[in-house]
Formats: structure tokens, sequence, C-alpha cells
């Protein structure tokens, strides 16, 4: 089982596009809700070493806004 931790402050959009790069995605799940990129950025980090699963650094956004960080199997 491969898995993928990630951030993002839009889940619909983000599931979609995680979806058509991993035709095979199952098991999304909203681990947590944030309200600013630092937090989301520790979670997602603690998240994906915890279950042994692939991640990168946050991307563009507002340090201030609501993240949510998901995470995926494929």
């Amino acid at each position: 089982m491969a898995c993928i931790v990630g951030m993002t402050t839009n889940p619909d959009r983000r599931k979609k596009e995680r979806k058509e790069e991993y035709p095979n995605l199952y098991d999304w799940r909203i681990m947590g809700t944030y309200g600013t990129k630092s937090e989301a950025q520790r979670e997602e980090n603690r998240i994906a070493r915890r279950h042994g699963c692939d991640s990168g650094r946050g991307g563009a956004g507002p340090e201030r806004a609501t993240w949510h960080v998901y995470k995926f199997k494929y």
C-alpha cells in the first residue's frame, strides 16, 4: 500500500486533481483542519512519518487560511 499526505485550502479541487494523477486513489481522508499553513505543514510531516507516506512541501497559498491535511492510498 502506497500513500500520500498533503495539504490544501480546497479539498474538493485537490481530490479531483489527485484522482487525475493517481487513478487508483482510494481511502481519501481529511486528517485535520488548521488555521495556518505552518501548523498544517507540521501536521502533514508528522502524519507522513507516522504512516510511512510520501509528502512534499506545502504548495502556494496564504499563511493564514483554512488549511486541510489529507491522506490517501493508491
